[in-house]
Parts: C-alpha cells; sequence; structure tokens
C-alpha cells in the first residue's frame, strides 16, 4: 500500500490539480443529480481511484504490464474535465467571477512549465530534433519503392516513428529503458560502444538487410566506410548519413 501512495504522491508532483479533482469528485458525488453527468464524470472516476488503491488490483496488473507502469492508470481520470464543470457547477449565479477565481487558483496551483530544464522551444511543427525530418527526407524511399530500414544513433531513436512510418528500424524506444524486459540488439550493441568499429556495424547491415546507417559524428569511427560499401550521401547537422550499397531499395509489387 505504501508504494501505491508514493506512486500517487509521485504522479501529483508538486502542483494541487490532483487534490483539485479529488475536491471536484468529491463535490460532484455529493451533488449532482444528472445520471448520465455522474455516471461519466463521477462514478467512473470513484471507480478507477478505488482499483487504483488496491494493492491485488496492482499486484494483477504487474503482471500483464511492464513493470514502472502502473502510474498510467490515473490517465484514465478525466481530471480536467471533472474539475472544470464541477467548478462552473460550484460557481452557479456567479459565473464571471467564479471563472477567473477558477482559473487563478488552477494558474497559481501550477507551475511554469517553460521554466523546465526538459522543455525546451519547438525547433518545427513537428516538434522534433530539426535533424529528423531532415534526415528522414533525404532516405525516405519513393512512391514505388518499399520501407527502408535504417539505423540511427540512439539519441534518435524515439523521434522517428513521430515523423513517419516509411522508414523502419531494427531496434526502438525498447533499448532506451532500462526496466524493460529485452535482448540488445547487436547492432545496438556496437552503436553504443566507446568507439564504432565500421566494419562490424557494416557486416550487421548486410545481414538484416539495412539500406542506411546515421552516424554522430562526436562518435569515434574506426575504419573508412567507403571501404565497407557504405557511400556517404549527406552531412545533416552533426550526423553523417550512409547508404549501404551492398542491400538494394525493393519496388513495391503492382498489378
Amino acid at each position: 500500500m505504501r508504494e501505491i501512495l508514493t506512486i500517487f504522491m509521485d504522479y501529483c508532483g508538486n502542483g494541487i490539480y490532483p487534490f483539485l479533482f479529488l475536491a471536484a469528485l468529491i463535490y460532484l458525488l455529493a451533488t449532482e443529480k444528472d445520471r448520465r453527468v455522474r455516471l461519466i464524470l463521477a462514478e467512473t472516476s470513484l471507480v478507477t481511484l478505488i482499483l487504483f488503491f488496491i494493492p491485488l488490483f496492482k499486484m494483477v496488473m504487474d503482471r500483464v504490464e511492464e513493470a514502472g507502469t502502473y502510474y498510467r492508470i490515473l490517465w484514465l481520470l478525466p481530471m480536467t474535465a471533472v474539475t472544470a464543470y464541477a467548478g462552473v457547477k460550484l460557481i452557479g449565479r456567479h459565473t464571471r467571477i467564479g471563472l477567473v477565481a477558477l482559473a487563478a487558483v488552477c494558474i497559481l496551483g501550477g507551475s511554469y512549465v517553460y521554466g523546465n530544464v526538459n522543455v525546451s522551444k519547438a525547433e518545427n511543427r513537428y516538434h522534433l530534433p530539426a535533424e529528423v525530418p531532415a534526415i528522414c527526407d533525404l532516405i525516405m524511399p519513393a512512391e514505388d519503392e518499399e520501407r527502408v530500414w535504417a539505423v540511427f544513433p540512439s539519441e534518435l531513436v524515439q523521434y522517428i516513428r513521430q515523423y513517419t512510418s516509411e522508414i523502419q528500424m531494427p531496434y526502438g524506444r525498447d533499448m532506451l529503458v532500462a526496466s524493460w524486459d529485452h535482448t540488445e540488439h547487436p547492432i545496438y550493441a556496437l552503436m553504443e560502444a566507446e568507439t564504432i568499429h565500421i566494419d562490424l556495424v557494416a557486416q550487421l547491415l548486410d545481414d538484416y538487410g539495412i539500406q542506411y546507417l546515421i552516424l554522430n559524428k562526436a562518435k569515434p569511427v574506426e575504419g573508412e566506410p567507403s571501404e565497407c560499401g557504405l557511400e556517404k550521401i549527406g552531412e545533416i547537422g552533426g550526423y553523417d548519413v550512409f547508404r549501404n550499397v551492398d542491400v538494394p531499395i525493393y519496388k513495391t509489387v503492382t498489378g
């Protein structure tokens, strides 16, 4: 039970929004007469909360879900809708003053998100590092070609699928989360070494049928890519893009 309480408090953080939600939920359970509203906003939220705090339910979820993701149960709670509806219902006849007061409570109870070190100004409309769309556009297959395979440095892996599904990767974000149960991909192991042995990487690219390799220019490389069938086709930001000429790009089958 202590672990569940810790997860809940960590989820709440330093803000007051979860506690505003709890107050709003109690208010709706006590005052709301509309059966549909009670069911959708109040009663389902109450059931979700009760299940979340039951140790047996957590044991079951830990067996069927990935470790460390139990807090996602709280994502099912309609916190914004419940808080807003209860606030408007509470202020009643004094709508304008009440809305200002409610907004003030929400603003003062939160934190300035752009002051967080993990938040930065978006570089493009995709909200991705600028190199990602540029690299993907460079190696994107043509309309009459099948999807291509590419190996990216670990710092770019999690962004590629957010931009396109036309580029496949031999490993994904599963390699980046230590708590996830996975077998380390051999190419990932070579890419994460202090020095990248390009001959070994090139051999695995051929074995796995991968057409492209992207290297971080700041990472030491041992060997000459051109001698291993890797042709440099572009330089984008701090990355070099190579075409593995030993693996063809296949045409789509029509008719």
